[in-house]
């Protein structure tokens, strides 16, 4: 005899939880498909007042789904998908009474569910991640009978829970394994009722998703910025105003940074220690400042470019008494504007 058994699907079951954020599922519609081993629960068939026990062989599952993961929601991702699936068993024995009245006959048992499921990915903070999830929906199916032996058919309601873990090979693709089961309520052929038919299935799978996170742009290579000091000091011998080695390299120096700064002003302001007299001093610290003009000349910064002043000795660096030989007050002052 041939039976049908199917149901229509009202709505999904959803799986709860707080969320985190990951490696999930990306947000956006997916693809995916699955195949794997299914075990068939025995079940009771029950024909004019008699119940028989029918006893199952290990059979086979493939299928596939349509989804839409919504995305981060805290510590995971919930989806919706709807699944088709494919299940095959045979049946072994049909017993009543300690006897077989299958003898060598072969009967498989195939079931279609058309599934409503709802999931939820949690996440590790790594590309392993597990879910779990639900559903209803319609199971179609029929049993194989030997030659000669009347068919029918008959509906039933399905119903489903799951628990599985994912891997995401790429943002877009990845790879599952999860464990599913699959009941249904009883159903009647004439006068022949079914109950108790479950399945128990572990299945791999492959998903695809399209709402993969876009790859972050490469970073942009941030330019080093070096501070440009605005003021130098030189030193001089005393009562000289010729420009040392050391001070050559310092003056140098300026002048390179004036120029990458595009300084429009460098103020050059000479001055002296405290012995001698004030117009004695004006008149060395005038030469000190030109001297270094000079030098900045020579290394390229045009004298329109370039302010003199003479101090003397009236704004020592360090404070002394008249008549003193201070080295650092023997100074010219490089400032770029």
């Amino acid at each position: 005899m041939r039976k049908i058994f199917s149901s229509l699907a009202l709505a999904g079951v959803v799986a709860v939880a707080p969320a985190i954020a990951g490696a999930q599922t990306p947000e956006g519609p997916y693809v995916a498909i699955h195949g794997g081993v299914n075990w068939m629960q025995d079940a009771d068939v029950t024909s004019e007042g008699i119940t028989l026990k029918s006893k199952k062989d290990t059979g086979y599952a493939v299928g596939g789904a349509i989804g839409y993961a919504f995305g981060n929601v805290g510590f995971g991702s919930p989806r919706v998908e709807f699944e088709g699936t494919w299940r095959s068993n045979g049946i072994d024995s049909l017993k009543w009474g300690g006897v077989n009245y299958l003898e060598k006959k072969n009967i498989d048992i195939n079931t279609a569910a058309l599934m409503v499921n709802a999931l939820f990915d949690f996440d590790t903070g790594t590309a392993l991640y597990p879910y779990i999830g639900g559903g209803v929906g319609a199971v179609l199916g029929w049993i194989d009978m030997p030659r000669g032996v009347k068919d029918g058919s008959d509906t039933a309601f399905g119903y489903q829970g799951i628990a599985g873990v994912g891997y995401n090979i790429t943002d877009n693709f990845g790879m599952t394994v999860d464990y599913r089961y699959l009941g249904t309520t009883s159903f009647k052929d004439g006068g022949v009722k079914y109950e108790g038919l479950g399945n128990h299935t572990v299945m791999v799978g492959l998903r695809y998703a399209f709402g993969a996170p876009a790859a972050a742009p490469a970073p942009v290579a941030q330019q080093e910025v070096y501070a440009v000091p605005d003021s130098y000091m030189v030193f001089f011998d005393f009562d000289r105003s010729n420009v040392t080695p050391e001070a050559a390299g310092i003056i140098a120096q300026a002048a390179s940074n004036a120029q990458s700064k595009g300084s429009s002003v460098i103020n050059v302001t000479g001055h002296t220690d405290t012995v001698g007299s004030q117009a004695y001093n004006l008149r060395l610290s005038q030469r000190r400042a030109e001297s270094v003009m000079a030098e900045l000349e020579r290394n390229g910064i045009p004298r329109s470019a370039i302010a003199v002043y003479a101090k003397g000795k009236s704004e020592p660096l360090v404070a002394t008494g008249d008549g003193v030989r201070e080295p650092q007050n023997r100074r010219v002052v490089i400032v770029l504007n």
